[in-house]
């Protein structure tokens, strides 16, 4: 059989690929600007205020205000707005899903980086949604990114190159859903200011069945 060089395919044989090919098992990232963002500020700088930071000892990248990531700061101090304008962005998210059900903010936390921070590598485990808010960012203090949830991509020659980190630059007002089993981290703040997120994760409720 004569080996086969796409490069001597006539222009007359090369369709749309839209009608051919199906990406199976998408990854949904949602982003998106919040409308009440002065009455979201108001709440979170209130909040911060009243909030102490300091680093995980086991990673020592960035500060937060729990490093065990069992509080939840949103109900603490009742930020009423934001659990609002959540809600919307929430349903619009889960339309895309093709999902209903009731939730709430599990867990929630503020995480401040200064310069030479960063956030290492990690998913949320088992939380349905993760998401962020940002606070305060001049934008150039460290990308968010995601990793693909497909390794195995990367053992390929020809598919190696749909495995590369997608990144999305911080903006404050802008809100982001995903996967909480996502990897993802933040790049290291190369500049002076100080970046401050608001991160929480989303868990729906479960039917529990009981035996009778």
């Amino acid at each position: 059989m004569p080996d086969v060089n796409p490069a001597h395919v006539s222009d007359r044989f090369i369709i749309n690929n839209d009608d051919v090919i199906q990406n199976l098992y998408p990854t949904p990232i949602y982003s998106a600007k919040v409308s009440n963002f002065d009455d979201i500020q108001e709440e979170m700088f209130g909040a911060l205020k009243k909030t102490e930071f300091e680093m995980n000892p086991c990673w020592s990248s960035h500060y937060l205000s729990d490093i065990f990531f069992k509080l939840n700061v949103v109900k603490e101090h009742q930020m009423d707005a934001f659990v609002q304008e959540l809600s919307k962005h929430i349903v619009n998210y889960c339309q895309y899903l093709n999902y209903n059900g009731n939730c709430s903010v599990a867990e929630s936390w503020f995480s401040l980086f200064k310069k030479g921070n960063y956030g290492h590598i990690h998913h949320h485990g088992g939380t349905d949604i993760s998401g962020v808010y940002y606070i305060k960012t001049n934008g150039e203090d460290g990308n968010l990114f995601f990793e693909t949830p497909n390794p195995h991509l990367g053992t390929s020659k020809i598919f190696s190159n749909l495995t590369p980190r997608h990144e999305y630059k911080p903006e404050e007002g802008n809100i982001m859903l995903f996967p909480g089993w996502l990897m993802h981290g933040i790049q290291t703040n190369t500049t002076d200011n100080e970046r401050i997120s608001l991160s929480f994760n989303i868990s729906f409720e479960r039917t529990v069945i009981h035996d009778k």
